[in-house]
């Protein structure tokens, strides 16, 4: 797996198989995953507008996320054979507005029900990191989260809260969204 930000895009290169909650997203075999800072108040065509930032990245194959936030506040946590990317904003907590996007890259094997079980980890993760920073929600109008694995390792059967993979997760997911809220634009 490479990544790199580039122009207000964080792009994940490697051979995925991932499940995504964004646009266009599901089950699927994917060469990028991306999240991507949209820069315009209003998107009235946001998933033209992801297909248009995959085609200036030259991205085929790929799941991405749109975010309001900046990636100045991209938050990587590494958790051995775990890596968490996370941007989270909250412009208004009292009507809950802003962005919270979480990729979940796990070099190892997955069988599906155990990605699915790790977004539901990846998701409750989320939901402490905000009580544990003083927001009495526990996600934003928009949040999305994609888990990905590249296959060539371990083989995890289970990613619940009682398991390796899954205590993995957890506390990545808690620590880079906590950092990622607390950086400054």
């Amino acid at each position: 797996m490479r990544w790199k930000v580039v122009d207000n895009t964080l792009i994940i290169e490697g051979d995925f198989y991932a499940l995504s909650s964004g646009l266009l997203g599901g089950f699927g075999s994917v060469k990028y995953i991306f999240n991507h800072t949209v820069r315009h108040n209003k998107l009235e065509q946001p998933v033209v507008y992801l297909k248009e930032v995959a085609d200036r990245f030259s991205m085929n194959r790929y799941f991405g996320l749109l975010t309001s936030v900046s990636m100045e506040r991209l938050s990587v946590v590494v958790e051995q054979d775990v890596t968490v990317f996370a941007t989270a904003g909250i412009k208004n907590h009292n009507e809950k507005i802003g962005t919270i996007n979480i990729v979940v890259v796990v070099e190892g094997d997955m069988s599906d029900n155990t990605i699915v079980n790790a977004v539901i980890i990846a998701t409750e993760a989320k939901s402490k990191a905000l009580l544990e920073n003083g927001f009495n929600f526990t996600g934003t109008s928009t949040d999305a989260v994609i888990v990905a694995k590249m296959g060539n390792g371990r083989f995890y059967e289970y990613s619940g809260p009682a398991s390796r993979l899954g205590r993995k997760i957890w506390r990545a997911v808690i620590k880079a969204v906590s950092e990622s809220l607390g950086k400054v634009e």
